[in-house]
């Protein structure tokens, strides 16, 4: 998937809090709110928020960490490194982390909110839509636990399972919250 480990570990951490995201809205408001468009604007706002903040953010840490690397490298050669294929490169780098780290929140937490676009056209009913979303977020959780078991040569059902417990807990707290709040 991703050879590089920077960009990997962006991938695989922000899709996995834009999953838990997306998944904390559904089963916290679902319920209770009961109209899929409240879901999907409140889905989409989050993973906007997400998308830019995570965007930014890896930007402008690629951006400072590559440059005290460059300045390192000019104190050492004595030199600048200015208009350099090496400065070139440390810029690409930046911009490059900082695309993996706004789009994967996003989509992970785009896709679980996708079934209740299929519920505003009257596709699908509100409780399938529900269920769909749910199913859709475990499905990816024990993907990336998959992907990252079968990544170190480990037994990948058990990183699938743990992922998925990481969602069972934001369900059982979203729950209680919903239960507490309502």
């Amino acid at each position: 998937m991703l050879k590089d480990p920077i960009a990997r570990r962006y991938f695989v951490m922000n899709f996995f809090d834009g999953i838990m995201t997306a998944f904390g809205i559904v089963v916290g408001g679902a319920v209770s709110i009961g109209n899929s468009a409240t879901i999907i604007k409140a889905g989409l706002g989050a993973s906007l928020a997400i998308m830019i903040s995570g965007g930014f953010g890896a930007y402008m840490v690629e951006k400072t960490e590559r440059r005290l690397e460059l300045k390192k490298m000019e104190r050492q050669l004595l030199r600048t490194l200015k208009g350099t294929q090496l400065e070139k490169e440390a810029h690409n780098a930046a911009v490059a982390l900082a695309f993996v780290d706004a789009a994967s929140p996003f989509f992970g937490a785009v896709i679980p909110i996708i079934p209740f676009f299929f519920n505003l056209f009257g596709l699908i009913s509100y409780s399938a839509a529900i269920f769909t979303s749910i199913s859709l977020s475990f499905a990816l959780l024990i993907f990336l636990g998959w992907y990252l078991g079968k990544l170190l040569k480990e037994n990948p059902v058990k990183n699938a399972l743990i992922f998925a417990l990481g969602g069972v807990v934001v369900g059982v707290v979203s729950s209680i919250l919903e239960r507490f709040l309502h």
